[in-house]
């Protein structure tokens, strides 16, 4: 997997990049190691819906273990790595390994997800809203007999262990099976995410004290303490909590972040099989370092081969390799082995286990990104990853070219340098791309990831927009502007058309919220309790006004540039309504635009077909209204 480009490659990396090429590249996902280290489970696209496979962790052919037109996710092994849990259509099933039985463990129509088995392997835990809060649920996990499909005899009914009123985030088995970790959310916490323990045959809960800070993350070791990730300091820390739920130790140390709030499946620490090491993250420059260090204390080394995202997905069972994945902007998610080095002699070269990206990509010219910063209007800095075309050098003489400020979902998220070809597509149609962390972004401690808290809207659109003004004055910029973005991004898009019309040539929204309050009243109950913990509620009257005040629908006569905007139906994150609104308000202000709608698509796009429309939309859309002349022609 080469990170030089050769020059004959390069010659041909006009014929590289294409909608049809970069669809074709499709990573798999969710990538667990079976117990045993025989076998990988993942998820990837085959029949329109992703399916569950199997692949050898040394080598060998991959297995499909399902075949169905609903999408199969989040795949858990068994402690004796004979059997899968996984969800499909909000159901937990469970599969053999050698695919050859399957059987439906618990279905609701709220929905089960995040099935979990017990240390013994008796027992699946699941979380469900089927009282209305994300609850962990316990079952009977069904009994394998060979020669007729696993069944169970009485077929049990799931239990619930953790009380309603508290929404359950993530939460891990103790090895004595007898006690879980959760991390949940309480509005008695301001829906801070903490962590509790709970002992599973009383219902008795200890919670873990984090004196006002945000923690997630929870793991176990095996002497009964527990690895976390918390924001005490002001920066996300690895803590050791003792046993005796109380002790703590904080174990990375700086300015600098070492794990991410929503505490996702390979950016949180893992202990190594005999607990003296761990791993963990270390986020710069839009990069996730894996790091490991010595558990008792000492520095740290990071262990990837290349700069990129990394995710710890599990230790090998004698400690001397961490199986991970790994990409960025030319390296699309793979699979790696990657060694640890023990200081007893030269280590083992990582390798790759996956190969994702085609040989006709490989000839193509991927540009490398800078990392830029600049101040906001009222003095805070702001960092962000500039990709422009080769030619947009800025002497004397060389070509100028139009740019596109970028803004991220979340708002709590960052743009990492993750495999999104697309944007490389766009840099070789001739337009430089400004990916802006906007105030509110993870990765620059907890002061600026709460500084848009009662501003959203409104300072993190100005963060976007002093982006744009920035792009005007450097020498390859030929002033064309556009601004972009999905989720909290195409929120951010209308804002920035609103509050600074003159700037834009185009704004893309792609399934955006466009008046909050409402979206607070209609949206499903994570995204409510998200904005809730950053703005209020929209029924206090002191928080009102920024509500309104950070709703572009009420602004909509202000826009001047083509708007365009693209929502899937089934969207429960940010409901139709949200585009309707906006699309009634452009309407009736004669404001040019384009609208379509993605009939079997949620919060983003799922479906090729889908995928290769949108794509095709949106460069479209550019090129006809920022490449152009500003009287259109």
């Amino acid at each position: 997997m080469p990170d030089q480009v050769p020059p004959a490659a390069a010659a041909g990396a006009a014929d590289g990049l294409t909608i049809e090429r970069i669809l074709a590249v499709d990573p798999g996902r969710e990538y667990r190691v079976d117990p045993r280290e025989r076998f990988v489970a993942f998820t990837r696209e085959a029949g329109g819906a992703r399916q569950l496979f199997l692949m050898p962790l040394r080598g060998g052919p991959i297995v499909q273990l399902s075949a169905s037109e609903k999408a199969v996710s989040d795949p858990q092994w068994s402690p004796d790595g004979r059997r899968l849990a996984f969800v499909r259509d909000g159901s937990i099933w469970v599969v053999e390994a050698d695919g050859s039985r399957q059987v439906r463990v618990t279905e609701h129509p709220a929905g089960n997800g995040k099935p979990r088995w017990s240390p013994d392997g008796r027992r699946l835990a699941f979380t469900s809203r089927r009282r209305g809060w994300s609850q962990v649920w316990l079952i009977d996990a069904p009994i394998p007999h060979r020669g007729r499909p696993a069944s169970n005899p009485k077929a049990p009914e799931p239990v619930a262990v953790t009380p309603a009123g508290v929404d359950i985030d993530e939460y891990a088995w103790a090895p004595d099976g007898a006690r879980l970790a959760i991390a949940c959310q309480r509005e008695s916490d301001a829906w801070r995410t903490t962590v509790s323990v709970l002992a599973i045959a009383t219902g008795t809960e200890t919670r873990i004290d984090a004196g006002g800070a945000s923690e997630c993350g929870a793991c176990w070791l095996p002497d009964g303490s527990l690895l976390l990730l918390s924001d005490a300091g002001g920066w996300f820390q690895v803590v050791r909590v003792g046993s005796d739920l109380v002790t703590r130790t904080v174990l990375t140390k700086g300015s600098q972040e070492h794990g991410e709030p929503n505490a996702t499946f390979g950016l949180t620490p893992l202990p190594s099989p005999d607990g003296r090491r761990f791993s963990h993250i270390a986020v710069h420059d839009g990069q996730v370092d894996l790091v490991v260090a010595p558990l008792e204390g000492g520095p740290g080394q990071a262990i990837q081969p290349w700069p990129g995202v990394w995710r710890a997905i599990a230790w090998l069972g004698d400690g001397s390799q961490i199986v991970a994945i790994g990409e960025n902007e030319r390296h699309p998610q793979d699979l790696w082995l990657l060694p640890v080095p023990d200081g007893a002699g030269e280590p083992e070269r990582p390798r790759a286990l996956t190969e994702s990206l085609p040989a006709v990509l490989r000839r193509a010219h991927w540009t490398e990104p800078e990392r830029i910063r600049f101040r906001a209007r009222d003095g805070l800095p702001i960092e962000a990853t500039l990709w422009r075309p080769a030619t947009a050098t800025g002497r004397r003489g060389a070509t100028k070219v139009p740019a596109i400020v970028y803004a991220h979902g979340g708002p709590t998220y960052q743009n990492e340098r993750l495999w999104l070809p697309f944007k490389q597509l766009l840099v070789e149609e001739g337009y430089a791309i400004l990916d802006v962390d906007f105030r509110g972004s993870t990765g620059y401690g907890r002061e600026f990831r709460e500084a848009n808290h009662g501003e959203w809207g409104h300072a993190d659109a100005f963060d976007c927009i002093d982006a744009g003004r920035w792009l005007i004055e450097q020498p390859w910029c030929d002033g064309r502007l556009a601004i972009y973005g999905g989720s909290y991004g195409g929120y951010m898009t209308l804002c920035c058309l609103v509050e600074e019309p003159s700037l834009w040539r185009a704004g893309i929204d792609l399934y955006g919220d466009s008046e909050i309050a409402e979206s607070y009243r209609h949206g499903d109950r994570p995204g409510r309790i998200d904005l809730h913990r950053q703005m209020g509620s929209p029924d206090d009257p002191a928080v009102a006004p920024l509500f309104r005040r950070g709703s572009p629908l009420y602004q909509a006569e202000r826009i001047e540039a083509p708007v365009l905007i693209l929502h899937g139906r089934q969207d429960r994150r940010v409901v139709p309504l949200m585009s309707e609104k906006m699309l009634e308000a452009l309407l009736i202000e004669n404001k040019h635009h384009e609208i379509h709608w993605y009939d079997d698509e949620a919060h983003g796009w799922e479906q090729r077909a889908n995928r290769r429309d949108a794509f095709e939309r949106i460069l479209a859309f550019l090129k006809l209204h920022v490449r152009t002349s500003p009287s259109g022609g």
